[in-house]
């Protein structure tokens, strides 16, 4: 059983309205009617509250609706793929900035890779927070 299906069965099987479990677990009527449909998955916080909204184990959520499971693994391959591009890119415009500050390749180089290297790092940690 998709995990869509299983939050609409429990719904019903609660007597509650999508607006009505929208409100207890903070997300939009809309939300609840996506994930009903198949549209989009929960993000692990709102599986949680689920889960202990209808006294079930995140084990029995995963499992009947494992497609979340694939969800959260192709989120975090592209959060991944993100991460690599945003060094890349500081890595890029360092060297770039370095090809204008100094007058040696390997001060350019350098510069380029640790400093850009370094900034993206942070920028890609700043990013998720």
């Amino acid at each position: 059983m998709r995990i869509g299906e299983v939050i609409k069965e429990k719904r019903i099987e609660c007597q509650l309205t999508q607006e009505q479990l929208s409100e207890k677990i903070f997300v939009s009527k809309k939300t609840i009617s996506n994930w009903e449909t198949g549209k989009t998955t929960p993000d692990i916080d709102s599986l949680i509250r689920l889960a202990h909204l209808f006294n079930l184990s995140l084990d029995n959520l995963l499992l009947e609706g494992s497609d979340i499971v694939k969800d959260i693994k192709k989120k975090e391959k592209v959060y991944n793929n993100q991460s690599i591009l945003t060094i890349l890119f500081s890595i890029l415009v360092m060297t770039f900035i370095g090809y204008y500050s100094f007058d040696n390749w390997a001060s350019i180089i350098i510069f380029g890779f640790f400093v850009g290297g370094i900034f993206g790092y942070i920028i890609d940690s700043i990013g998720k927070n």
